[in-house]
This record gives structure tokens, sequence and C-alpha cells, in this order.
């Protein structure tokens, strides 16, 4: 039994010492063909001088210029959506294709040499002010010339030996005072030779005695001698600043039409001008105007009305009472001739304000 102990004893102190390694190693002359299974918890402090000569397999693509000396334990896998409050000193050279929400508070001190396109929808509420006038400012109005309107009644027209295609056309003496209109003013006007004469419309209003009205074209007249009674408006300058040679110009004018619209109404040219306007403007069929066979001059005596003389100005009375300003008409010449604003005025108290401020409240 003693014996037993003992050997046990003695395996129990060897295997105790196999794990505490010696203090003082043996110095081996080549290292050991069978390494250790288990390395060394605390490798040396002082690595071999000598890099493994099996290096890693798989190295870094993209190494660092600059390695940091503290890099980060765990990197992002995605940027940050606030940016940095401290932004670059070196802008890209390629911008954003979407800018920010919020601009700067300190904008560039140079502005782009590419303005925007699209103007600002909030325009400065504070725009600059010329420094100076225009060195050419606009010229004074001038005052119009003073002109009268005249009313010609009762010029005729006979359709001679002809039938009117009223049963076909309901409205065939529209369209006839249409043409007349056009034919007669394109023929006057161009011989009228006063500056500021002309025709200005034409309307017919009787045939055959029958005021024209909404019912007249049902009457389907076709006389063998069919009667057209019209109107002429007619314009006119006047030659004395107060219009008071209207009467004189007047009856001149009414001389002039009832010479020359005697010349083209019986000439046979009129007619057939009144018949292609017909066809080509009013869609009528030529054969059906072949009944039209001859127009002439009727035998009315054409009367007239002086239906406005315009414009009467106000100006200083000082060949009068010279107490203010008056409107007759009957101003001087060389007030005329002046730009409006001098002599002249639209208004009384504008007159009133420039020539006679010392009598205003009177005046006004």
């Amino acid at each position: 039994m003693k014996f037993t102990a003992l050997i046990t004893a003695l395996l129990a102190s060897s295997a105790y010492a196999a794990e505490v390694p010696s203090a003082q190693p043996s110095l081996s002359s080549a290292p050991s063909d069978a390494p250790s299974e288990v390395p060394s918890l605390k490798p040396s402090a002082a690595p071999s001088d000598e890099p493994s000569l099996k290096p890693s397999a798989e190295p870094s693509l993209l190494p660092s210029l600059a390695p940091s000396d503290a890099p980060s334990l765990t990197p992002s896998a995605e940027p940050s959506l606030e940016p940095s409050l401290k932004p670059s000193a070196s802008p890209s050279d390629v911008p954003s294709l979407q800018p920010t929400d919020v601009p700067s508070l300190t904008p560039s001190a140079q502005p782009s040499d590419a303005p925007s396109d699209l103007p600002s929808v909030s325009p400065s509420m504070a725009p600059s002010v010329s420094a100076a006038p225009s060195s050419t400012p606009s010229a004074p109005p001038t005052r119009p010339e003073p002109q009268i309107e005249i009313d010609f009644t009762g010029f005729c027209l006979n359709f001679v030996n002809s039938t009117l295609p009223v049963a076909t056309y309901t409205n065939f003496y529209t369209f006839l005072g249409d043409a007349m209109e056009t034919e007669i003013i394109n023929y006057l006007n161009p011989k009228l030779t006063t500056p500021g004469q002309r025709i200005l419309s034409l309307a017919i209003t009787e045939i055959d005695g029958n005021a024209v009205g909404r019912r007249l074209e049902e009457r389907k007249l076709a006389d063998s001698l069919t009667e057209v009674k019209y109107d002429l408006t007619f314009e006119q300058f006047c030659t004395r600043g107060n219009c008071d040679d209207a009467t004189q110009l007047t009856q001149a004018a009414l001389d002039f039409l009832i010479t020359n619209v005697a010349t083209l109404v019986n000439s046979t040219a009129f007619l057939e001008a009144l018949k292609n306007d017909l066809v080509t403007n009013h869609n009528i069929d030529l054969a059906d105007l072949n009944g039209m066979e001859k127009t002439q001059s009727g035998g009315c005596t054409p009367t007239f009305v002086v239906n406005s003389i315009f414009p009467m100005m106000y100006y200083p009375d000082w060949a009068g009472a010279n107490k203010g300003c008056i409107a007759d008409g009957k101003e001087d010449e060389y007030m005329r001739l002046n730009p409006e604003g001098y002599y002249l005025f639209d208004k009384l108290v504008d007159c009133c304000s420039r020539h006679y401020s010392w009598n205003y409240n009177e005046c006004a």
C-alpha cells in the first residue's frame, strides 16, 4: 500500500511540473521541427526585422494617402444628411443640379455675368430714380386741327330698265348698299385734294320711296325703274380756328359731290364695278345680275347738316373782358400755332391756373 501511494505522488508532481515552463530554458541551436500547436498568449514586444514571406492574400485597392492616426472602429455606411457648418474652402467646379432651398445670408459681392432667364416675381418696392431728366424731352402735344363733320342727305341713283334679283336674294338691298359704299367712296376720296377732306360712309335710306327697314327686303321690289336714295357722311378741316367758315366749306364740298357722283353713276364702268363687287364679296350669281341694265344719277337735290364742329378749346380772353378764359373758337391765329398748353387748354381750370391765377376763383 505504501509503495502504491508513493508512485501516485511522483506522477502528480511530474504533471504539474510540465505545465510551468522552466525559468532557465535550454538554448536550442535550431528551431523545432514540430512547433507548438498552442502559440503564446503574449507575443513578442519586438517583432522581427524581417517581414513575413507570406503577406495578406487580399490587400486594399485604395490605400489612404494620409491614413488617420485614430481611424474609426465603426465607419459610416452612409454619408451624413446634415452637411458641415464649415464647408470646403475650395468648392467644386461642377455645382449641384439641386441648389439649396435656403440661400446664403451673405451673397456674393460679384454678380454673375450670365443673369437668370427667369426674373423675380417680386420686383423691388423701391425702384431706382433717375439722377437727371432726359436730354431730349418729348415735344408738347399740338392742338388738333379744327374739324367739321357733315351729313349730306338725299342723293339719288336710278336703275333704268332693270330688274333687280330681290326675289332670289332676300338681303339684296343690303348687299347693294355695301357695294355702292365701296365703289363710290373709292372713286371720290382720291379726288379730294383739300387736306382733311374725306367721305366716311354711305347708307341707303329709301328704295322707291319706301324707308329702308327690316321688312323692306320682303316687298320683292323689281320695277323697271328703281330709285335708290342714300346719304353720305363727310369730314373736313376748317381753314380758320373758330370754324366760322364751316358753311362755306360745306357748300363747296356739296358742289363737288353732286358733280362727281353724277359723273360716276352715269358711267357703264360704275355698273360693272357694282356687279363685280356683288359677285366677289356677296356671292351673287353673275347670271342673276343680267337684269341690271343701266344706272344714272337721279333728279334729287341733296341737302346738308353740319353735324359737329370740334374741337373748341379755352384760351385767355385778353381782347375781351380779360377776367378769365373762354371757349368760342375765336382765338387768335398765333394761339393756334403754338402747342397745346401755352394758350389753348382742354380744361377751364388749366387755362385759369396758367393765365388768371390772380383772378382764379372768378375765372374757374
